[in-house]
């Protein structure tokens, strides 16, 4: 079995390995994704309310607070099963936009 390793993935904060197993054939058999440090954010989150996610995940990275924002905010409509009025979904595909542009 052929093993292929991509390390450090670059493109995300933090550090991170992809390994890809190949059977005989060469055709993929396993991928894994490695996560090589604990960051707890899960932590800060259990037993808090959920409206303050939004909040709280912006910290999770400093490259791109504004996708954790947004969904977590969308995680949150589906939770209390509400839909935003088309100003605040226009918002937030603005905001998601500028964040693209900015991330990449």
């Amino acid at each position: 079995m052929k093993t292929i390793t991509i390390a450090p993935v670059t493109r995300l904060e933090g550090h991170a390995k992809v390994t890809i197993n190949l059977d005989d054939s060469g055709n993929v058999a396993d991928t894994f994704v490695h996560i090589v440090e604990l960051r707890g954010f899960e932590k800060f989150c259990i037993g808090r309310p959920v409206e303050e996610l939004p909040r709280i995940v912006t910290s999770i990275c400093g490259v791109c607070p504004w996708s954790h924002h947004l969904a977590s905010a969308k995680t949150n409509d589906a939770i209390f099963g509400v839909t935003p009025p088309s100003a605040g979904r226009k918002l937030r595909e603005l905001c998601n936009a500028i964040a693209y542009t900015e991330e990449h």
